[in-house]
């Protein structure tokens, strides 16, 4: 018997869309894709009201860095932020839809109109208090920040937590990091040594954040202190997998010298390619660490291919408890980055692969990087759907969910946002697509021979 559980709800997609790397839609429209086909219903266990503390922050992060990104003066509007404090347009979505489909079950759920009704919630259920403002020298500087965020008693703190560039300061940034980072923590209390277990938080996964600093997208490093959680619950061995198109490198660096801790990343490795580290000659410099660079191009099978012939030898090496993957999808076809060919099957086909090797670990999936709002909502949408057929087989056949290859977007709330891919499912996949492109795969076979011998894998 494998327990599912899931943190997943309205306010906490609204919250994670506050994330600029979201464009305000990202973790709304996966929601509510997953929710139309009824896939919230065949979990134990729904988590809807995530939160954490400074305290939980702490377990990794420093404490001047949390002070600052959980500084109170952040959780409003701020006067450099463009953003209105009405929420995306998506709300206006909602809202037409619902004229139409007054009736339920068709009628969409209940939203929140504005940011700080969402700021008003997260008070009424997380019982966390604020965290005051800091006595540094940039907490002072939150009442003078002009609205281009370029106020000169900031910027060497800016610079020194690299809060701004890739990371900037944004509106609600205390809630979002409490709320995005107890999803991923709350999944810790429903695993236990006696029971199976599959978790997931598709809003985590943000493994480039640092102890003192923020860091591609990544406030918070969710994975770090959610491996620390379970440690404290007595778990010791744990295996980290990485799908992302970049490089793991906070949760790597984390647990550089731990020989409990098994981090294993497979990225795009090539000059200027953020964040420029995870090479071989990484892997040599901490105790449990399994870098895979790969090159431009990567596709299905190839990625199959280090799967089986990688990825499974070196987890099952180690032993695992605990097997965390992070479910990054800027590598899958239709991304922006356009640098991988992976289909949504293909990588799926690869994490359930682990899920149904490792039959005696409890499995925490988190979410990660991926730019094309609606590649990524398909993604997470038809994964979640296969864990299900996978563990609550006749659940899945009570729903009659089929993925043909000439299926639609189902009618719901935020189908328009899939009208320019004529609702196809597969739009980006299917053979002649104008969104489908063939890159040229610069990973060679005789490269996967070479990690062979580097990290000494022995095939019975």
């Amino acid at each position: 018997m494998t327990k599912l559980v899931i943190s997943a709800s309205d306010f906490q997609s609204q919250v994670a869309d506050l994330l600029p790397s979201n464009k305000g839609t990202k973790s709304q429209l996966t929601l509510s894709l997953i929710q139309c086909y009824s896939l919230l219903d065949g979990f134990d266990h729904v988590i809807t009201k995530p939160a954490c503390s400074k305290s939980d922050l702490l377990k990794f992060h420093s404490l001047k860095y949390v002070g600052i990104i959980l500084d109170e003066k952040l959780n409003k509007n701020l006067p450099f932020d463009n953003d209105e404090e009405a929420l995306s347009g998506l709300n206006d979505l909602r809202a037409a839809w619902n004229e139409t489909h007054y009736d339920e079950p068709n009628k969409a759920r209940y939203i929140f109109e504005k940011k700080s009704d969402l700021l008003s919630y997260f008070n009424e259920f997380s019982l966390i208090p604020t965290v005051k403002s800091c006595k540094s020298s940039f907490g002072d500087a939150f009442d003078k920040i002009r609205l281009d965020n370029n106020a000169s008693e900031s910027e060497d703190d800016l610079d020194t937590y690299n809060l701004e560039g890739d990371c900037p300061l944004f509106s609600y940034l205390p809630m979002y990091c409490q709320t995005v980072t107890g999803a991923s923590l709350l999944l810790a209390d429903y695993i236990g040594k006696s029971e199976r277990t599959v978790a997931i938080n598709w809003d985590g996964g943000r493994h480039h954040a640092f102890k003192g600093r923020a860091s591609g997208f990544c406030y918070v490093n969710d994975i770090v202190l959610l491996i620390q959680k379970l440690r404290k619950k007595g778990f010791q061995k744990m295996s980290y997998v990485d799908f992302d198109l970049h490089h793991g490198d906070g949760v790597e660096k984390a647990f550089q010298f731990s020989s409990n801790i098994q981090t294993l990343s497979l990225h795009l490795f090539e000059p200027g390619f953020f964040p420029c580290t995870g090479s071989l000659e990484d892997s040599k410099k901490g105790k449990n660490i399994f870098n895979i660079p790969l090159l431009h191009g990567l596709n299905d099978a190839f990625l199959f291919s280090l799967v089986n012939r990688i990825i499974k030898p070196l987890i099952s090496s180690h032993e695992p408890e605990i097997l965390l993957i992070q479910c990054g999808g800027d590598g899958l076809i239709g991304d922006s980055f356009e640098e991988w060919q992976l289909s949504i099957r293909g990588l799926s086909e690869c994490i359930m692969n682990l899920l149904t090797e490792f039959k005696k670990c409890s499995v925490i999936l988190l979410g990660g990087g991926g730019y094309n709002v609606t590649v990524m909502s398909r993604f997470y949408t038809y994964l979640t759907s296969k864990i299900l057929t996978k563990y609550k087989n006749d659940y899945m056949k009570s729903i009659s969910l089929e993925f043909s290859e000439d299926a639609l977007i189902p009618e719901h709330e935020f189908v328009e946002q899939y009208a320019e891919e004529h609702y196809k499912f597969w739009y980006y996949e299917l053979e002649g697509s104008l969104k489908r492109k063939t890159l040229k795969n610069d990973n060679r076979i005789e490269y996967i021979t070479k990690l062979e011998n580097l990290y000494r894998i022995r095939i019975p």
